[in-house]
């Protein structure tokens, strides 16, 4: 699991016009599946299924992580607008915004995790 610092990620991924969210989205990837202990997701489904729809896949992708996360870091809670969020924010093309405020709650979860082994 690796803690991201949110502010350069947003930074980069205006400088390089999106391009570096591929790498946010791949880390973070990476980082839910150990959470969750299993592969729950995959980048390259996500990209090609995301290239196939002509973006509307990342919609739904998006909104899973989003709900996802919830179960997984406060279970029996199903409050929806997580999900909402996120979907408002992919259909404007600021899927980089949700998934700087995702990686602020997976950097919350880490600290947590290693706060209660240490």
């Amino acid at each position: 699991m690796k803690k991201r610092n949110i502010a350069l990620d947003i930074v980069l991924t205006l400088l390089l016009c999106g391009l570096w969210n591929m790498v946010v989205q791949y880390e973070q990837i990476n980082t839910l599946n150990a959470m969750y202990r299993e592969e729950k997701y995959s980048f390259w489904k996500m990209y090609l299924f995301t290239i196939l729809t002509c973006g509307l896949y990342l919609i739904y992708f998006e909104y899973k992580k989003a709900t996802d996360f919830i179960q997984f870091s406060k279970p029996g809670e199903e409050d929806g607008s997580e999900g909402v969020i996120a979907v408002v924010l992919t259909l404007f093309g600021l899927n980089f915004i949700y998934d700087a405020i995702l990686q602020s709650k997976i950097n919350h979860q880490i600290d947590q995790t290693i706060g209660t082994l240490g």
